[in-house]
């Protein structure tokens, strides 16, 4: 595989500007909004199907392919703004460990700060202890209720970690929040863009899923309305490549060796490769040496879109095709953009050849 710098780089600036939007679940909108202005001079057709998926008609005839990458990310919601200005909030996926003392944006542009209690005057239990989910607040600098909702703050509301790209010594090493799962919109954004219509072998949609985080929802409703043969989900998955952890044992997944095909995933119910997507996704990296890493993810709670849209309608052919990311679903995601690059040329011979 040869990697070409200009796409590189266009990817990367393509992902930065995707970052900078705040969208948790439930709050995508404006996420979407500002893809589909991206996207409109490149498709045939964009739209909302009725759940509010950004659907893309790339082109092309024959069977129908469904590419899609989700939306959201993990914030906040807010549920209550009490007498002093605070914002009362619940966490949407936010793992418990990375809760307080974390600055967020609110409604996307209101800088605020996820609360702690001073560890001076916390006791020795408190300091071993977790937040109480229902003790989470937010401080926006305001002092009361009425100056908070003068800003636009209401329940309602939502808030997701702040903005805070940063690249490492190694500039391919990319570090933000929501990373999941910015890099896979990205990616379907940088392929619809040099795409040729002429040379595809399928009908070709891109659609851009709501609510994954949250029970794979956009996904279900997205499959049940296109009805595709086939569908593929680009997203990121955990890598055990870290001190602490048995990769080798446990999830043979390590940064800058390629992307990730799932050969199975799921904690509860599990899902498994299509046959025909599996030997073709083989052939292709065979012929074109791709960096690819096989993996299971059973067992692990890293499901994707293809868990639930392939067993909609009629049922779906389905492949998930994943990026591998460091600190998973925490504000300091990290991937290497070899990795997507690689997942790019892969993407772009199947749906051509």
């Amino acid at each position: 595989m040869t990697i070409n710098n200009q796409r590189k780089e266009n990817l990367r600036e393509t992902l930065k500007d995707l970052l900078k939007i705040s969208s948790p679940s439930g709050k995508e909108r404006v996420m979407c909004e500002h893809i589909k202005k991206i996207v409109e001079p490149y498709a045939e057709e964009v739209f909302y199907d009725n759940y509010g998926n950004l659907m893309v008609k790339a082109g092309g005839q024959g069977k129908k392919l469904m590419l899609c990458a989700h939306t959201d990310e993990l914030g906040y919601w807010i549920r209550n703004i009490d007498s002093d200005g605070f914002l009362i909030a619940t966490k949407v996926g936010v793992p418990d460990k990375c809760v307080e003392a974390r600055e967020v944006l609110v409604n996307g542009h209101i800088p605020g700060i996820v609360g702690t209690k001073a560890a001076h005057l916390q006791t020795p239990e408190e300091r071993r202890q977790l937040v109480n989910p229902r003790e989470i607040f937010i401080d926006i600098g305001v002092s009361s209720k009425a100056e908070a909702e003068a800003l636009g703050v209401r329940i309602g509301s939502y808030a997701s970690p702040m903005y805070n790209y940063m690249e490492l010594q190694n500039p391919d090493l990319i570090c933000c929040r929501a990373l999941d799962d910015r890099a896979g919109c990205a990616l379907l954004i940088e392929i619809l863009k040099n795409l040729d219509k002429a040379a595809l072998k399928c009908e070709l949609w891109m659609v851009f899923t709501l609510q994954e985080e949250v029970g794979l929802r956009g996904a279900t409703a997205a499959v049940n309305y296109l009805c595709p043969e086939q569908m593929i989900a680009i997203d990121t998955v955990p890598c055990a490549d870290t001190p602490g952890m048995n990769w080798r044992r446990d999830l043979p997944v390590q940064l800058g060796h390629g992307f990730v095909l799932s050969m199975s995933e799921g904690a509860g119910p599990m899902n498994f490769i299509h046959p025909d997507m599996e030997e073709k996704i083989f052939a292709l990296q065979q012929k074109y040496d791709i960096p690819m890493q096989p993996t299971s993810v059973c067992g692990f709670s890293a499901s994707t879109d293809t868990l639930a849209g392939s067993m909609q309608g009629r049922g779906v052919a389905g492949a998930t095709m994943t990026i591998p990311r460091r600190y998973s679903h925490s504000p300091v995601e990290l991937m290497n953009i070899n990795d997507a690059m690689a997942l790019m040329e892969m993407l772009e011979h199947f749906i051509t050849e």
